[in-house]
């Protein structure tokens, strides 16, 4: 037998030295980029800073200030809100559309194409159609009074203000069909037919197969569209009839708005680091207990 020497000390430094040169770049980007512009943040959260003139240590006043401002709560209040609605939404029509797609249908590649493009286009653009979609005059109205029913006024009714931004954020759900997409096709066949076998319906396929199978995925998609829920912005500045942002009323107002109105608006970048700290640490804990509760849910091939 031929047996082969393990290799020396010497050459295995010369392979941890090589792997650390080339996973340089990337440390350094995440550092600079990353953690740096995180760790600056927490810095200005602790100082009277204004964009003009330059700041002073404050200590934990700027998060004394946030948390007695009423829009504090009315946008995190919004942001959950949207959150409780898009993320189910956005699960349901990516998982469907994914479904429908990973069968045996003609044209599937264009159908398939069709339904990412607007995933790939800038929310801006997205959203700046969509208004006119929801104008009183618009399509969706247009199609709702085929029916007879009076359509309302989406953009100017604090009431549906949110369900439309969710409707327009999820038309980009062309992202989570291609993730559900990959994961339906890793699903092994020979489940299936053994489903077939013992006599299970489609229905309990996919229930009893599909959904288990796939869950690590589901569990991937759900961590986003929260962190992304959390973050959303764009819908609150565009949509809102009369361009008042945060409307009508204070509606729309999402908690990013705020930390932009805060950064951006009234140049107040203590207030504003002091906000984006807080969703981090928001931002950590929600993903914290998903994963924990993950363990119920998800389950993974041996």
């Amino acid at each position: 037998m031929i047996s082969k020497k393990p290799p020396s000390s010497s050459l295995r430094k010369g392979y941890t030295g090589t792997v650390l040169l080339f996973l340089l770049p990337w440390l350094f980007s995440l550092i600079v980029f990353w953690y740096g512009p995180i760790l600056y943040t927490v810095i200005l959260s602790l100082m009277k800073y204004r964009l003009i003139g330059g700041g002073y240590f404050i200590g934990f006043s700027n998060y004394t200030k946030i948390f007695q401002d009423k829009l504090f709560w009315t946008g995190l209040q919004n942001t959950f809100v949207f959150i409780l609605m898009y993320v189910p939404a956005n699960f349901a029509l990516g998982l469907f559309t994914a479904y429908l797609l990973n069968m045996n249908i003609k044209f599937k590649g264009f159908w398939r194409a069709i339904i990412y493009v607007p995933a790939v286009l800038p929310v801006v653009a997205v959203l700046v159609l969509g208004k006119f979609m929801f104008y009183p005059n618009g399509l969706v109205n247009t199609l709702i009074e085929l029916t007879g029913i009076k359509g309302p006024l989406w953009l100017a009714n604090p009431n549906l203000i949110k369900p439309a931004s969710v409707m327009l954020m999820i038309w980009q759900c062309g992202t989570a069909m291609v993730v559900y997409l990959g994961a339906l096709q890793g699903v092994p066949k020979h489940l299936y037919e053994a489903a077939e076998i013992d006599g299970l319906s489609h229905s309990g396929q996919f229930f009893h197969i599909t959904i288990p199978m796939i869950s690590p995925t589901i569990l991937f998609r759900m961590v986003i569209d929260v962190i992304f829920g959390l973050m959303i912005f764009v819908p609150g500045l565009i949509l809102p009839e009369g361009n008042v942002p945060g409307g009508p009323g204070t509606s729309s107002r999402f908690y990013a708005l705020h930390i932009y109105e805060k950064a951006f608006q009234r140049f107040n970048l203590g207030e504003a680091s002091a906000l984006a700290t807080v969703l981090i640490l928001l931002s950590m804990v929600i993903t914290f207990f998903i994963m924990r509760m993950s363990n119920r849910y998800v389950h993974y091939e041996a």
